[in-house]
């Protein structure tokens, strides 16, 4: 056991001394434009510039981020791949009968990079003004209320599921191929609510377009500070966050992991990372390696609620 042990420190050893020996892969799971690639975007060059070896963006897209993640999952453990990690990948692990990869051992938590708000928002003519109005207009009206989302299984959809189940209340659901489909039927009229990114609702809500009712993080916005929490309305377990974070291989050498997880502590310390991170409404907020972990199993509990009682099912 002590050979073991012993051979297991030396290669940790060589590897962090060996690290990083090539190019490093930081794969996006999803299309150019969104917050997970933007994340990928910010990190790329001040990695580079503090792990000494070019560090490219690959957008591996499909099967709501499974492709990407499985390739993550499949590639060598060494620190060489990397993920940018989003709510699908806590969402999928119970709304995916069968993954080819297994989230919580083929996939290692490096650290979580940012975070930002999900707003509840009404048409402007909508006759409620904050969360309670609109529920117990849903329940005087069973089933006759709908909200939008950007597609099954998303968070966006699974939080309107997780308000329905909280507030006990009846209301169908319309998936739109993308935000900006269904975001244009809720400023129709078309779509009684919805859950959205603060960053895509904030010009409809400063223009009076929209009614914001309520954030679904855990502090209020500063952009909105007047809007209260869902947790202030009365919904104590309903945080929601469209956070981001870095994962990569099962099995990579811890000391890989450690250096890693510091340089992305020492990267969003700096102030024009933080700054461009507030331009699309997300805020920089790290946390290593084990509380990004625990937040992780924390976040597959609570969509693991939204997927069983509302028999979500995947695109």
């Amino acid at each position: 056991m002590r050979a073991i042990a012993l051979a297991a420190l030396v290669f940790s050893a060589a590897a962090l001394g060996q690290y990083p020996a090539k190019p490093i892969r930081l794969v996006v799971t999803f299309p150019p434009g969104g917050i997970t690639d933007f994340t990928a975007r910010a990190l790329a060059p001040r990695l580079r510039d503090a792990l000494g070896q070019p560090v490219f963006v690959e957008n591996r897209t499909g099967s709501g981020g499974n492709i990407g993640t499985d390739f993550v999952a499949k590639s060598a453990p060494d620190g060489h791949t990397l993920l940018i990690a989003a709510p699908p990948n806590a969402i999928n692990v119970s709304l995916y009968k069968s993954l080819p990869f297994d989230t919580k051992k083929d996939l290692a938590p490096v650290a979580l990079v940012g975070s930002g708000a999900n707003v509840l928002v009404v048409p402007a003519k909508t006759p409620v003004n904050d969360v309670r109005g609109l529920i117990e207009h849903a329940r005087r009206n069973p089933g006759k209320l709908n909200f939008a989302s950007n597609g099954n299984g998303t968070s966006i959809h699974l939080s309107g599921e997780l308000l329905k189940y909280y507030g006990k209340f009846d209301a169908v659901h319309v998936p739109f191929r993308g935000a900006p489909a269904a975001m244009a039927a809720l400023l129709a009229g078309d779509i009684d609510f919805m859950f959205d990114a603060l960053s895509v609702s904030a010009p409809q809500i400063k223009a009076g377009k929209l009614k914001l009712l309520a954030v679904t993080s855990r502090e209020r916005s500063p952009m909105f500070p007047d809007a209260p929490t869902l947790i202030e309305s009365g919904f104590p377990e309903f945080e929601v966050s469209g956070w981001t974070g870095v994962m990569t291989t099962g099995g990579t050498p811890q000391p890989v992991i450690a250096r890693l997880e510091s340089e992305l502590r020492r990267i969003l310390s700096d102030r024009e990372l933080i700054a461009a991170f507030e331009k699309p409404g997300m805020t920089a907020s790290f946390a290593g390696a084990r509380e990004f972990g625990e937040f992780l199993d924390a976040e597959i509990r609570r969509w693991a609620v939204a997927v069983k009682h509302s028999g979500a099912q995947p695109d």
